[in-house]
């Protein structure tokens, strides 16, 4: 062990940091007494000392300045910062239930540890280099508590030396936290009696060796001892770097000396916390020269978006929904809107459109649920709105700026960039434009345009993460002049870098995703649909009846009270539910028809009611010489559940608009591979492949039922996300179109299975007729390679519908996030198409005929079974409608209803 020079090591420009310190301690002592302003003093030659207090009142918030990817550790409380150790969801554990196990053959263990790793609570504003020092002054409260009844004394949390506190430094991203903890250097107390220097990991991975352990033995903390500690870095040349630690306790002092790469001493500063030992930090002191300090901004709205769905005229006023979701406490969340950008006297002059309490409970951390009232028709004109908390106008985004890829860099348009822009409200009338994205979590590497084409950088030295994954993503996002923005299918994938074993940490998921500076500006410049999938709840899988059972059933390999925490904490964020049923199976979908009532847009589920897919009971049961005897392509296999199915057959069958748009089904058509640990044979599904589950490919007999469905009338589109494929193909037989979108952070597409082309069959034998493909690997339904210097195949599928003709139109593309409009469409070719070439081929026909003006008019037999519907024009026309399904001569009741009177008429199909 080395010892401690008697000597400081002096700044580059000789002046010495102890003199400094000394020259300005009683200013700091007093400021950091006075509040949470952190006091500084600096010297002509650039050496800053900033002492951070925490003297502010009692917040699960610790509020601006820092930064962690699990805040629920901490909390302000008796004006210090406190280890937090108890929360709604702490017995969280990767588990990948319940398929993943049993695809690769391994048992599902039930019996786990649920013990924290290391969590650090960062400073966001210093990015440290060269010379500088740490200290902190922590109080010892208590020891680590005995164990829970139920618990095990073997579990690591009530091991001696797993409880800990202290600092940590040598960070490259404030997100190297929990399971990543490992890559950074800690100086810390143990509550084994130890002073510790840990050495972060040389390289990444999970097999990496962890670094050397410095260890010096120290006497047993005392109930209300004040404690501090120092680490000082000192480049010694050659890369190299003198670490000096110090662990003051009353008199007795402890030190520690080490040698490291400079460059694992290089970077941001935090608070180190373990186990369930009691402290509070009382104090967080850097000294450093000025110039390491950043200034990375902060936005106290991290996002307010409007929900589309929610939009409903009340007594003649157009209302919506919006969700607010705010950085730090406060009382009363409100919105303005205007017909302008730039109101005449200012924002503060508008009128409030809505105002609501900003709540935190065990499912909500900081949002408030805002009904707000329009001035005017969403389908007459664009409104513009400002969010305000508190009375303070907090729209603009200050974090633009200094993005973490650089002032600037990669930002969408000028406005954006400069954080000023306020939220906008898109006209809502055709043609209907809607940007489909998908698979969005980012958590590392930024695609920047080199000499040799497009490259990978900061994959693994600089993980963080980033809401765009490409230099240039959406540049040109406005000029497609999008509506409506259609976030389908693990949109924040909550479980991706660990299992939030918090309320605040689940948030911190979703903040990562949808409120990072260009999605917050997608989100608050268009109407949204929220349309989550498994990986968003939680839990990979999580699917049918046992999703369920996770919910209510302990000893399932799941902490139940993480996946109930999970459930209302996505469906108050996508329908703006101010109370959610923790064990209730959430009936989520819900179609959202346009002002205009000429375009519908449906948002289903067909993971959470579809039939279970345990097909083995009886041989789990040990009826051994009875193995699978259900099969995929059972008749009684459900994909969307009766309530869901009988609510889209109303859905399909009385909706007067002339198209309609689904999502959230997640591919009836059985074009990509199922996993390779389970299949024999390319083409082969096996009844428990978890793959073949998520596509809904295993469920042949409900997929059919619902192509049966769509294809009854035309103009109807399917789409969705979570395969990471951009794909848009028809159904031969039904025409019925369906696409998949994404990813847009994510990589990892499924693989298409043998016989895959323009004209093909799926797997159960359905014809299909491929428009495009983007692929990782392919760029075309023909399979052609991703040609080398490429942009990687991140993409979003642009949607247009326009029901203005007689036959309404109807254009899909696939685009690269780099892309402009005028580019050619990405995956070979896009669709172009007409309603009348969707559905099936009618049997009969309704002739031409007119009604009541601008009336929803509904079709139905004789006997009252809905057949379809339509809209009448400006003067009552009717144009001729197609019936899938109807013999010639079969008499129709027509009646039309334009919001206060009654037409009817009596019809009768004819041949074609």
């Amino acid at each position: 062990m080395n010892s401690i020079s008697p000597n400081e090591p002096n700044f580059s420009n000789g002046i010495n940091r102890r003199d400094f310190i000394a020259s300005s301690a009683g200013a700091v002592g007093a400021m950091a007494l006075a509040g949470s302003v952190p006091f500084r003093a600096q010297t002509a030659s650039g050496i800053s000392a900033t002492r951070y207090a925490f003297a502010k009142p009692d917040s699960l918030v610790v509020g601006p300045g820092w930064e962690s990817l699990n805040p629920g550790y901490w909390q302000i409380k008796d004006r210090a910062l406190r280890r937090r150790l108890v929360n709604v969801g702490d017995r969280a554990r990767r588990t990948g239930f319940p398929f993943h196990s049993q695809t690769a053959g391994r048992s599902m263990e039930t019996d786990y540890d649920p013990s924290l790793p290391l969590g650090i609570l960062y400073r966001n504003d210093w990015k440290l280099k060269g010379d500088y020092e740490v200290k902190a002054r922590f109080t010892y409260l208590a020891p680590r508590s005995e164990p829970k009844p139920g618990d095990k004394e073997e579990w690591k949390m009530y091991q001696d030396g797993y409880g800990l506190f202290g600092i940590a430094f040598g960070a490259t991203s404030v997100f190297e936290s929990y399971d990543k903890a490992e890559k950074v250097n800690h100086a810390v107390w143990t509550d084994k009696g130890e002073f510790a220097l840990m050495h972060g990991r040389k390289s990444s991975g999970r097999n990496a060796a962890p670094g050397k352990v410095l260890k010096e033995g120290f006497p047993e903390l005392s109930p209300g001892d004040s404690v501090e500690m120092g680490l000082t870095m000192a480049p010694l040349g050659n890369g190299i770097c003198l670490v000096e630690l110090s662990l003051k306790v009353h008199d007795k002092t402890v030190k520690i000396a080490s040698e490291l790469p400079e460059v694992a001493t290089q970077g941001y500063v935090g608070v180190s916390g373990r186990g369930l030992v009691d402290y509070s930090v009382d104090s967080f002191e850097v000294i450093a020269d000025a110039s390491n300090q950043l200034a990375p901004g902060h936005a106290d709205c991290l996002s307010c978006y409007p929900l589309g769905d929610s939009l409903a005229q009340d007594d003649g006023v157009w209302k919506v929904r919006f969700i607010g979701i705010f950085d730090t406490d406060g009382t009363k969340a409100e919105i303005r809107i205007s017909d302008t950008e730039n109101p005449k006297d200012g924002w503060a002059s508008v009128h409030l459109a809505g105002s609501a309490n900003i709540v935190s409970n065990d499912f909500r951390r900081n949002t408030a649920v805002i009904e707000v009232s329009l001035p005017h028709s969403p389908a007459e004109k664009t409104m513009y709105y400002t969010v305000w908390k508190d009375g303070v106008n907090v729209t603009s985004d200050p974090r633009i700026g200094t993005s973490a890829v650089g002032p600037g860099t990669g930002l969408v348009g000028d406005v954006p960039r400069t954080g000023n822009y306020v939220g906008r409200l898109p006209r809502l009338a055709a043609p209907y434009k809607l940007c489909g994205l998908s698979c969005h979590a980012l958590t590392s590497g930024l695609q920047r345009k080199t000499g040799g084409g497009y490259q990978i950088l900061g994959g693994g030295g600089e993980w963080q993460f980033r809401d765009q994954p490409s230099e240039g993503s959406y540049k040109y996002l406005e000029n497609y002049n999008f509506q409506i923005m259609v976030w389908e299918d693990d949109v924040w994938y909550m479980e991706l870098v660990l299992y939030p074993p918090s309320t605040d940490d689940a948030y911190k998921v979703v903040k990562n995703s949808i409120c990072g500076p260009t999605s917050r500006w997608q989100c608050m410049r268009h109407w949204n649909i929220i349309n989550p999938g498994d990986h968003d709840y939680g839990m990979d899988d999580v699917k049918g009846p046992e999703q369920i059972v996770i919910r209510k059933i302990k000893g399932l390999g799941q902490d139940t009270e993480y996946m109930k925490r999970n459930f209302q904490i996505v469906h108050h964020l996508i329908t703006g539910a101010e109370e959610v049923d923790p064990l209730e199976n959430p009936k989520k979908w819900r179609a959202w028809k346009m002002p205009n009532r000429d375009f519908t847009l449906a948002i289903l589920d067909s993971r959470l009611w579809r039939s279970s897919q345990n097909v083995d009971i009886w041989d789990d049961s040990g009826w051994d010489a009875f193995k699978s005897l259900y099969d995929r392509t059972d008749p009684t296999r459900s994909l969307l559940g009766e309530d869901q199915f009988s609510w889209l057959n109303d859905l399909i069958t009385t909706d007067s608009s002339k198209l309609i748009c689904l999502t959230g089904i997640n591919g009836m058509h059985t074009i990509w591979t199922g996993g390779t640990a389970s299949a024999n044979h390319p083409q082969r599904f096996e009844q428990r492949d978890r793959v073949t589950a998520d596509y809904a490919g295993w469920v042949k007999a409900g997929a059919d039922r619902v192509l049966e469905l769509l294809g009854s009338r035309d103009g109807v589109v399917t789409v969705y996300g979570d395969v990471h494929n951009g794909c848009i193909m028809k159904n031969r037989e039904h025409n019925v179109i369906e696409c998949s979108f994404g990813p847009i952070g994510r990589s990892g597409g499924r693989a298409v299975i043998p016989g895959f082309g323009p004209r093909m069959k799926d797997v159960d034998g359905r014809d299909l007729e491929i428009h495009a493909l983007y692929h990782k690997t392919h760029a075309s339904p023909e399979l052609e390679p991703q040609k080398s210097g490429d942009p990687f195949y991140w993409n979003f599928l642009e949607m247009e519908f326009d029901p203005r003709g007689e036959d309404p139109a109807i254009g899909l593309r696939v685009r690269n996030l780099i892309d402009s409009p005028s580019e050619k469409p990405r995956g070979g070719s896009s669709l172009e198409t007409f309603a009348s070439s969707t559905g099936r081929i009618a049997r009969s026909r309704l002739e031409a005929f007119r009604t009541l003006p601008n009336a929803d008019v509904r079709f139905s037999t004789q006997e009252g079974q809905a057949i379809r519907a339509t809209r009448s024009g400006k003067k009552g026309e009717v144009g001729s409608i197609g019936l899938a399904d109807m013999d010639p001569g079969a008499i129709v009741i027509a009646t039309a209803w334009d919001g206060s009177r009654v037409g009817s008429t009596v019809l009768t199909s004819k041949r074609l």
